[in-house]
């Protein structure tokens, strides 16, 4: 006897002896049993734990006495494991070696453990059935000597009967588990009660895990499930690893107090229910523990149903009740409440319900489940991370939507340094314990750069647990697997800090990689990588004020505000920040510690030098630029933060910098944010940029190529500095100090495109100290000019020599000008003239000649100006014009041809009094603003602005009447006439005027609205305040459906609203206040948008529901009698109210009809202090109803059945109700709560954490993998291997994530639907050719289609013969052969000829032959070879090819070997083409297509640069 040879032998440790011990553990077997099935797994799991084993070989011939080695070999084992099989006995080896085992036991102590392997240990200890056989053997030889031997054999056997060990068939991990915790001496006394684990395990002493000591607690009832259930739920949790606390059998009647601190220091608590839990004051006890903890601290409280019902342990009904009987009669009445109401509720608790589906799978699932929720991975954040707060956090977890059953994308993007990886790890951490597989890939850019996406790839398959990750060659292998090996899990990945596309294509490509519920977060600075494949987007957002200064405070004084001296320093750096958490955190750390004066030298320094740390983060974006992004975000730095987008794209479009996609590109970088059409950028991004310019020449600010310092600028323009480097200029002239230019002081700057000079001064015309000084000869270089903005320019016209034949923006305000210029010239690209608040500008020249192309001309509060020229009714292209407070300006030219003019702006010109004649076509005017003129009236012509959405008349004072053609507007909108005070009337309406919105008449001297006011169907608002000549308003109103405003506040004559007014279903607001309504019309019930109404002698009333507003109207009704009020007839219209308040209205017996019934949505109904006597019986019918309030009802006396939906009934002070009735309706009440709040919830799906799919369902409840709904399918008979080889080939398949249809022996005669569905459904299938396959018809029917599908569909079939000999499958021989004469026997005659057909076809395919040689080699390298044929033959490719059907049509008829691999041959196929073309995708699409024909394919990308790499 010897170890195992070389190819068996699997230890991992040496063979040193250890201790005087020269093995872990002695294997005793028969062999011909269990050889190459259950020893042959336990071995090797041994050997896999480092637990050197020693076993028998079947090369040594055994004699008839047992040999020296072997009983060397037992004496030198520290364990003996005996497998006690059914012919153990048979073999008198077998009996003398365990006699030889037992003797040491007896004699050294010798641990021994039996493992009873399909035998019953109880049955007459061992020496019944097969076991005989030995010993009738010997008692045949008659002498002393054989039944010695015997009674030696016999008690060997009745001795190891009574040890406790294994009885199971799939305990192997269990038995390994123990074994190496055994030889740790983490178990004591193992030997004594093995199976009903000793206390030693649960031990106290052990390490505590964070604040808890133990990670579950575990409550049970000992006899009920302590040595079964329990025993093994307890097992599976300490293999994983889960520090586990439980108390053994025999519980006192007191609960201990080791035991409450036990429960206090437990983060889960798992309560087994079984059937006689409640008879045990001890676990009644400890439940009423777990619920407080519970609802005290949050704790984690999970229910398992062992064999009970959980509405009997809810109820306490069944053995429930019989418990709490026995308790009450012996004395502990007092205690049963607090008893009953711990049962309860944990019984309303999910969890699971253990009763008719497999132990060991409700175990695995729950270890599982636990393991899941307590072993997450934490990702490190900040102890104290400001503006993380839990509404913060709440918004982010509603914008991933954690309980959504779909795949989820979200996106969260900002600039560098903003808090995005803060944000997903604090997201992270909060959801991860609901999922199977989390995964956190950090740096995605920089691993992807330095690692590679292959590297990135794998790490995410080993976050999933999957095995063999090295084994990829390239990115699309990687993609390929991810798909199907994440595709029906429920997935967290985190992938943070993305700047490339091909990272995403890589890792999460899609939302149908992954499983139902994953969740995927990407960060990025680059907001477009977010494309239509996300959910959500959410935009990191710097700090405000008050949290930035908390942030630095941490990090430079250790406290959350800053020390005393320091708070105007702290507030300046923040400043400087704006926000930036990076920022806070660098310079809080780097001004930590230094004085007073330090931090002000190191303020100053930063103002001109910023730190490089925070530089380094933020200049990455920068970097990644091209050139004319670089020079357009260098503009945007220096010149154009916060301005207009439109404008700052004209702008730069016009300097050649392809603005629009430029801006967007920054925007996408998050290098600037786009809010209310306005482009901002980053303090601390604008100071970069800017210092980007001072480093093109650090010590001469003259060859800059952008200059925005104002002390800088004086100097270059002082000291003539400037250069041709200069290409703008931003110069702010505030500062009190005068600057005289000279010409010569621009005379070198030729390539100066952009100036801009400004004070923050507006009124600079009106100062003689202009801080700028120009001579009156001055001159500047114009040729290269884009844009001039000069803000109190001081001369009186630009200058003779100005030629900006580029200029697009000339904007001149506040200036002196009295002309712009005195000699023709032609700027035929300038755009836009702005000279506001030019106030000594007198005229404008022909614009029509020098700027034909002008768009925008604006000369607001240019008080001089008497006219304009008559070429302005010219510009034919001519958008915007604004003269608005022209004060002098009189008249206006005639609009002959300004056909392009949207806006015309003419308000506040209180010298014109006419409106000029419209000549020519003005369809696109939109807005004309006429307010505070002195017009009289408009045009008859008015009628042909058919395009205008909005006329601005208010505070014409003069405005008497409007033309009838104005109801030809049919675009406008808006019409405003406020103030307008002579106006008597409005005109009717002959036409419709469908799009008016608002309407405003307020101020007017109208006496009423004209008959025709339904034509305006749209209208939204209409306001009539202080119109006190209004007497009444005509029924036509109420015709406005669309109306949700109506003030008619102050008209003091009008003294009722229209009858019908509760037609207006979408009013919202009605203002009354200040007129002579005394009551409102009954139809102000049906208003059922109405949120805020004004009334007279009230102050703002601001219904909460269709019901308050019924009590308002109830409240306003004159009363009859002064007793109460009764309901409208029309009362049951009202099916939308959920909210009905009728307290204290004073509603007497009968007021309520019963057809309240027809309320069929409400859920609150409120009658407390009122004077019926009783509510109608068809409150009963309201199954919406929650809560019912009825206090203070003092004449009530009778409450009908109310419905099952009450959750709340408040019926204090009802004094004169009937007690019988009280007593009925509470009971009633309470029992309806309680049915309501235990539902049924308890059928709790086996994955309750967010499992995979059930390891043996037939369900298409899974996600798909691909065009498949499984990846592999199982074909097998299943008494011959259901409960070994397919069984342990199927766990191994799982645990490599390959999903696996099988279903077990229950068929019928006929094969189901939903089987062939699964054949057809399933990309490989699995023949397993056992002993008794061909006994079933099942069985050949299910070949006979799996083999079609190989020859229609070319599905990929393996055959494993397993103890069968392929010749015999193929030629229906042996045990084919005679279940085929039975087939023929039992009438199935015709169905032999295609059943045989295939067999020989699939005994003729290359598999498995599963005979000689260890099965878990082969188990190992079936799943070795399934898993490469998934993982590696198919090839990512983009989902739409264009034109590739065309090109491999070619290809088929060119080179159909290539397609359809028939040949024998060794083929080598050239694909050749230039660059970009599609070689490489040709390639894979033909990869994909053959590669499942190969036992090997390899896929080698990039060769040329990995070659020289």
């Amino acid at each position: 006897m010897a170890f195992a040879n070389p190819r068996s032998q699997r230890a991992s440790s040496s063979s040193t002896s250890t201790r005087g011990w020269n093995c872990d553990v002695f294997l005793s077997f028969r062999g011909e049993d269990t050889r190459h099935t259950f020893t042959d797994h336990l071995y090797r799991a041994l050997n896999r734990k480092g637990i050197r084993t020693f076993r028998d070989t079947e090369e040594l011939r055994r004699g008839e006495e047992i040999a020296p080695e072997l009983l060397k070999a037992i004496e030198e084992s520290r364990i003996c494991l005996i497998i006690l099989s059914e012919n153990y006995a048979r073999s008198r080896w077998c009996l003398e070696e365990l006699a030889k085992i037992m003797d040491c036991r007896k004699q050294m102590g010798k641990l021994v453990f039996p493992i009873f392997y399909h035998v019953d240990p109880y049955s007459e200890e061992l020496d019944t059935g097969n076991h005989k056989g030995a010993f009738f053997y010997d008692d045949r030889n008659g002498d002393e000597e054989g039944r010695r031997k015997i009674e030696r054999w016999r008690e060997a056997l009745k001795t190891v009967a009574n040890v406790m060990g294994w009885s199971e068939t799939r305990v192997i991990e269990e038995i390994t588990s123990t074994i190496w915790k055994c030889l740790n001496r983490e178990l004591l006394h193992v030997e004594k009660n093995l199976v009903g684990m000793d206390r030693g395990r649960a031990s106290s002493s052990s390490t505590s895990i964070g604040p808890w000591d133990y990670e579950v607690f575990l409550s049970f009832r000992g006899q009920d499930t302590s040595h079964s259930f329990t025993d093994h739920l307890y097992a599976a949790l300490y293999q994983n690893g889960i520090r586990t606390f439980r108390l053994d059998d025999h519980k006192g009647e007191e609960i201990e107090s080791c035991t409450f601190k036990a429960i206090e220091k437990a983060r889960c608590i798992l309560v087994i229910l079984s059937e006689h839990y409640a008879h045990s004051r001890g676990c009644l006890r400890e439940l009423v523990k777990f619920i407080e903890c519970k609802n005290q601290n949050g704790k984690l409280v999970i229910p398992i149903f062992y064999h009970v019902e959980p509405s009997d342990v809810r109820k306490q009904k069944g053995t429930y009740g019989k418990a709490f009987q026995d308790h009450e009669v012996k004395g502990f009445a007092h205690e049963t409440q607090r008893w009953r109401a711990a049962l309860t509720e944990v019984a309303n608790l999910s969890g699971w319900h253990v009763q008719n589906w497999s132990e060991a799978d409700a175990i695995e699932d729950i270890t599982c489940a636990i393991l899941q929720r307590l072993s997450q991975k934490l990702l490190y954040v900040e102890k104290d991370l400001i503006g993380m707060d839990s509404y913060f956090v709440e918004m982010i977890l509603q914008l991933i939507n954690p309980l959504s059953n779909d795949v989820r994308m979200v996106g969260i993007y900002g600039l560098g340094g903003i808090g995005k990886t803060t944000i997903a790890k604090v997201s992270f951490n909060h959801i991860a314990s609901d999922f199977m597989i989390t995964s956190f890939i950090a740096n995605v850019r920089e691993c992807s750069k330095s690692k590679g996406l292959l590297h990135l790839q794998k790490q995410l398959l080993r976050d999933c647990s999957m095995r063999r990750v090295e084994s990829l060659s390239n990115v699309d292998e990687g993609i390929t697997m991810i798909k199907a090996r994440l595709c029906f899990k429920k997935v967290l990945l985190v992938l943070d800090d993305v700047d490339n596309l091909s990272q995403l294509e890589a890792l999460a490509g899609d939302h149908n990689w992954f499983g139902p519920g994953s969740i995927i977060i990407i960060t990025t600075r680059e907001k477009h990588l977010l494309g239509h494949e996300m959910d959500a987007l959410y935009e990191a957002k710097k700090l405000g004020h008050k949290e930035a200064v908390e942030l630095f405070s941490w990090h430079a004084f250790n406290q959350n505000h800053p020390k005393e001296y320091y708070e105007t320093l702290s507030n300046s750096v923040v400043r400087y920040v704006d926000g930036l958490p990076l920022g806070l955190k660098v310079l809080g750390r780097f001004l930590c510690g230094k004085t007073v004066g330090e931090w002000e030298s190191e303020l100053h320094k930063l103002k001109q030098e910023p730190n490089q740390e925070i530089q380094s983060v933020l200049k990455r974006s920068y970097d990644e630029l091209d050139h004319t992004q670089k020079q357009l975000f260098l503009d945007v730095a220096c010149f154009f933060n916060g301005e207009d987008k439109d404008f700052v794209t004209r702008i730069l479009d016009a300097c050649n910098f392809y603005a629009k996609g430029g801006i967007r590109v920054l925007t996408d970088k998050c290098l600037v944010t786009i809010l209310d059409n306005k482009i901002w950028m980053h303090d601390l991004l604008q100071q970069m940029g800017r210092d980007i310019v001072r480093q093109e020449s650090p010590e001469d600010p003259g060859k800059w190529s952008r200059l925005c310092y104002p002390g800088v600028i004086s100097r270059v323009l002082t000291r003539k500095m400037g250069t041709e480097a200069i290409k703008g200029m931003l110069f702010n002239v505030s500062i009190p100090k005068q600057i005289h230019i000279t010409t010569k002081s621009f005379a070198m700057m030729k390539n100066l495109r952009l100036l801009k000079i400004y004070s923050h001064l507006k009124s600079t015309s009106a100062r003689e100290d202009n801080s700028v000084k120009l001579s009156k000869d001055f001159e500047f270089p114009s040729c290269e000019l884009r844009y001039l903005y000069w803000q109190g320019y001081p001369l009186e016209s630009l200058p003779s020599s100005f030629d900006a034949e580029d200029l697009v923006e000339l904007d001149m305000r506040y200036s002196n000008l009295k002309q712009l210029w005195e000699n023709d010239m032609l700027l035929e690209k300038l755009n836009t003239i702005r000279l506001s608040c030019s106030q000594h500008l007198i005229e404008i020249p022909d614009i029509s000649i020098s700027a034909p192309n002008l768009e925008t001309l604006i000369l607001d509060g240019c008080s001089s100006l008497l006219e304009v020229h008559t070429s302005i009714g010219k510009l034919s292209k001519l958008i915007l014009l604004s003269l608005k407070n022209c004060k002098k300006l009189s008249s206006f030219p005639s609009i002959i041809n300004m056909e392009a003019l949207k806006i015309l702006n003419l308000s506040g010109c209180s010298g014109l009094k006419k409106f000029p004649d419209i000549q020519g076509n003005m369809e696109h005017l939109l807005e004309l603003y006429l307010a505070s003129t002195a017009i009289e009236e408009l045009p008859l012509s008015f009628g042909h602005l058919t395009g205008l959405v909005i006329l601005d008349l208010k505070r014409c004072k003069n405005l008497k009447s409007l033309p009838a053609s104005i109801c030809k507007l049919e675009s406008l909108e808006y019409l405003f006439l406020s103030g307008c005070s002579k106006l008597e009337n409005f005109p009717e309406m002959m036409e419709d005027m469908e799009n008016l919105k608002e309407l405003l008449l307020d101020g007017t001297s109208i006496e009423g609205l004209p008959l025709s006011i339904d034509r305006l169907k749209g209208l939204v608002l209409l306001n009539l305040r202080n119109c006190k000549n209004l007497v009444s308003l005509p029924k036509g109103m109420c015709k406005l459906t669309s109306l949700e405003t109506l003030i008619v506040s102050g008209c003091s004559l009008l003294n009722n609203l229209p009858r019908n007014l509760g037609s207006l279903q979408r009013l919202v607001q009605l203002h009354a206040e200040g007129t002579a309504i005394t009551q409102p019309p009954d139809s102000i019930v049906l208003l059922r948008n109405l949120e805020v109404l004004v009334y007279p002698g009230r102050k703002i009333l601001t219904p909460t529901s269709l019901g308050s507003l019924f009590s308002f109207w109830l409240l306003h009704r004159n009363s009859s009698n002064g007793i109460g009020l009764h309901l409208p007839s029309g009362f049951p219209i009202f099916r939308s109210f959920t909210n009905l308040d009728l307290s204290d209205c004073k509603l007497i017996e009968g007021a309520i009809p019963n057809d309240i019934c027809s309320l069929i949505s409400l859920k609150k109904l409120a009658l407390s202090k009122n004077n019926f006597l009783s509510i109608p019986a068809g409150i009963s019918e309201l199954t919406n109803l929650k809560d019912l309030l009825i206090g203070q009802c003092q004449s009530l006396i009778e409450i009908p059945e109310l419905p099952p939906s009450i959750r709340d009934i408040d019926a204090h002070n009802c004094t004169a109700l009937l007690p019988g009735s009280s007593s009925l309706v509470i009971e009633e009440i309470t029992s309806t709560i309680c049915k309501s709040l235990n539902r049924e919830l308890l059928h709790v799906e086996k994955n309750l954490v967010g499992m995979d799919c059930p390891r043996a369902s037939s369900s298409s409840s899974c996600t798909s993998i691909g065009p498949w709904d499984y990846e592999v399918f199982l074909s097998f008979k299943g008494k011959d291997t259901s409960h070994n080889f397919t069984d342990n080939l199927y766990a191994a398949l799982y645990r490599k994530g390959i999903h696996t249809f099988r279903i077990d022996d229950l068929r019928g005669e006929d094969i189901a639907p939903g089987l062939l569905y699964a054949i057809e459904k399933s990309r490989l299938v699995l023949v397993i050719l056992s002993h008794n396959y061909a006994r079933s018809n099942w069985c050949l029917d299910e070949l006979v289609r799996i083999m079609e599908c190989r020859e229609e569909m070319g599905k990929i079939v393996f055959p494993i013969f397993y103890h069968v000999d392929p010749s015999h499958v193929r030629n229906q021989k042996g045990s084919y052969g005679e279940a085929f004469a039975y087939h023929e026997r039992n009438g199935f005659g015709h169905q032999t000829q295609r059943w045989r057909a295939a067999l020989r076809e699939v005994g003729s395919l290359s598999g498995w032959h599963v005979h000689d040689w260890f099965e878990a080699d082969y188990i190992e390298d079936i799943t070795h070879v399934i898993l490469m044929r998934f993982s590696k033959k198919i090839l990512h490719v983009d989902k739409k090819l264009i034109g590739m059907d065309y090109r491999l049509e070619q290809l088929e008829e060119n080179f159909p070997l290539i397609i359809n691999p028939l040949s024998n041959d060794v083929r080598m196929v050239g694909i050749y083409g230039f660059g970009g073309i599609g070689k490489t995708t040709i390639a894979k699409v033909l990869y994909n297509r053959i590669a499942a024909q190969f036992m090997i394919a390899s896929f080698i990308t990039n060769v040329r640069e990995d070659s020289k790499s």
